[in-house]
């Protein structure tokens, strides 16, 4: 409220009041009129003093209109300017945010047609890999059904050949008896010749004719059977050859290697299984005698002590995953991990001791013979084969001799190599230093002591057994891990790349 409000709102209270005596002084006395005058005039005095400066304060007011009137227009101008330039700025904000609700409406409409048409595609796609997956199990029911009668047709060839070859020989051996008729009866003529010429010496031209047409003839006849002789040595040739090259396959087996027990491997043989071709090839060896443990001071191989076994048969090569993976398809079991190395002809890895001992049971099932893990004995006996040495060649670790951390091949510490990757034993067998360790049917003991003198197998009496013998060393091996004599112990659980195994067959 400005002063001049309050200046005229007081005069007019002043001036209620006023009003308010005179009436009252009317009824007053004379005392009363007078005290009540005087108050009047002092209010008179009073309004008349408002009066005068509600005057001042009007004309004060005028002039404070007069220069504050133009800034309150200028003021006024500005904020209206701003406010107009305030409202064009949330005007161009309003269409700004309107464009860009405009375009993310257009990406969400876009991105659904997008989505729609990835939907569409991977339907397709689907329908698509159903459509090859069918095809493919049609082409490959295809090919099974036209490799069963390619091998139909080749067993057929096969039947026949063998058909023609028993006529052949059956007509051979019927040529050479035919021969022989004909050499007699040669000899027999040859014979009646010279009794002829002893007998008619002095005989006319006629008979000796008849001397000369018999000769003729014999000499005929023996030239027939040299021909029918030729051939059947022709058609027995390539059995001999065969004869031959197992006989160097035997003799290469059977070589020594130690000057006083000549012990030597007896055969090489697999055996047929049920659902595939063949089964592991395997190495007969013999009954024996050898020193079991090791002379060095590593307490869990000693007491060295001899150990007398009978025959057994043992696979040549570490079991390879080609092998197993037969096996596991055969089974439903899960293929293990072969690290990204490759299958195939490397050995197989990844595999628990439980899983080794599943295979043998199948290739026992699919065989009919009896097939486990060796013991840790009898893979001792296969890998020393006859040796007293830290090695199997020797007392020095030779280059390229097997797959170890300092074994100088080209797998050396990084993977296993493909089994037969390097020189044999003197039993025939491969990889038994590096490469992978292999499993045992044998629990682990703490060393030799009490150990039985005869039998294959140091059977366990104990209770559960918590864990089992892994022989040998691995492609990571160092030179202290190398000697056939080393063992090693793992739960019967445990799955890595450095332990794999081989198979035993009784005998």
């Amino acid at each position: 409220m400005s002063s001049i409000t309050q200046a005229k709102a007081e005069a007019q209270k002043l001036i209620k009041r006023y009003n308010q005596l005179q009436a009252e002084a009317k009824n007053a006395n004379a005392i009363e009129a007078r005290h009540k005058a005087a108050e009047a005039d002092k209010l008179v005095s009073q309004i008349s003093a408002l009066q005068l400066a509600i005057t001042r304060l009007q004309a004060k007011d005028r002039e404070i209109n007069k220069k504050v009137a133009p800034k309150k227009a200028v003021i006024s101008e500005k904020i209206e300017q701003q406010t107009n330039k305030e409202k064009s700025k949330v005007i161009d904000r309003i269409h700004h945010l309107e464009e860009a609700q405009n375009k993310t409406q257009a990406q969400i409409e876009q991105l659904t047609r997008a989505r729609g048409e990835l939907n569409r595609l991977k339907q397709q796609a689907n329908k698509h890999a159903a459509t090859i997956v069918k095809e493919r199990r049609a082409n490959d029911e295809k090919l099974q059904q036209e490799l069963a009668k390619l091998i139909k047709k080749k067993e057929v060839e096969q039947s026949t050949l063998k058909k023609e070859l028993l006529s052949v020989k059956q007509q051979a051996q019927k040529d050479a008896e035919l021969l022989k008729v004909q050499r007699d009866a040669a000899r027999a003529m040859m014979e009646r010749q010279k009794n002829l010429e002893q007998e008619q010496a002095s005989a006319p031209h006629s008979h000796k004719k008849l001397l000369i047409i018999t000769s003729v003839v014999a000499m005929l006849a023996l030239f027939l059977g040299i021909m029918i002789a030729s051939m059947f040595t022709k058609s027995s040739a390539p059995e001999t050859q065969a004869g031959n090259n197992n006989v160097k396959q035997n003799k290469n087996i059977t070589r020594k290697t130690n000057k006083k027990r000549i012990i030597k491997a007896m055969e090489v043989y697999q055996d047929q299984l049920k659902e595939i071709p063949v089964g592991p090839l395997m190495i007969k060896l013999p009954s024996g005698v050898f020193k079991m443990g090791s002379k060095l001071p590593y307490s869990d191989e000693r007491p060295q002590h001899e150990v007398k076994l009978d025959k057994f048969s043992i696979s040549k090569y570490e079991v390879t995953f080609e092998e197993y993976d037969w096996f596991a398809g055969a089974t439903g079991r899960q293929l293990p991990d072969d690290n990204n190395w490759g299958r195939g002809k490397r050995p197989v890895i990844n595999i628990s001791w439980y899983s080794a001992v599943a295979y043998t049971e199948w290739l026992s099932v699919q065989t009919g013979y009896t097939y486990r893990l060796p013991s840790e004995r009898e893979w001792e006996y296969a890998a020393s084969a006859n040796s007293e040495t830290t090695y199997w060649w020797g007392y020095k670790l030779e280059k390229n001799y097997a797959n170890c951390a300092i074994c100088a091949s080209e797998w050396d510490g990084r993977q296993t190599a493909p089994v037969g990757s390097f020189k044999e034993n003197g039993f025939g067998l491969h990889d038994v230093i590096g490469n992978v360790m292999e499993w045992t049917i044998s629990c682990f003991r703490p060393n030799y002591q009490n150990a039985p003198e005869t039998g294959n197998r140091w059977k366990w009496k104990k209770g559960k057994c918590l864990k089992r013998i892994v022989r040998s060393s691995s492609y990571k091996s160092y030179e202290r891990e190398l000697r056939t004599t080393k063992r090693n112990k793992f739960s019967p659980n445990e799955v890595n790349s450095k332990i794999g195994f081989r198979v035993v067959r009784e005998d």
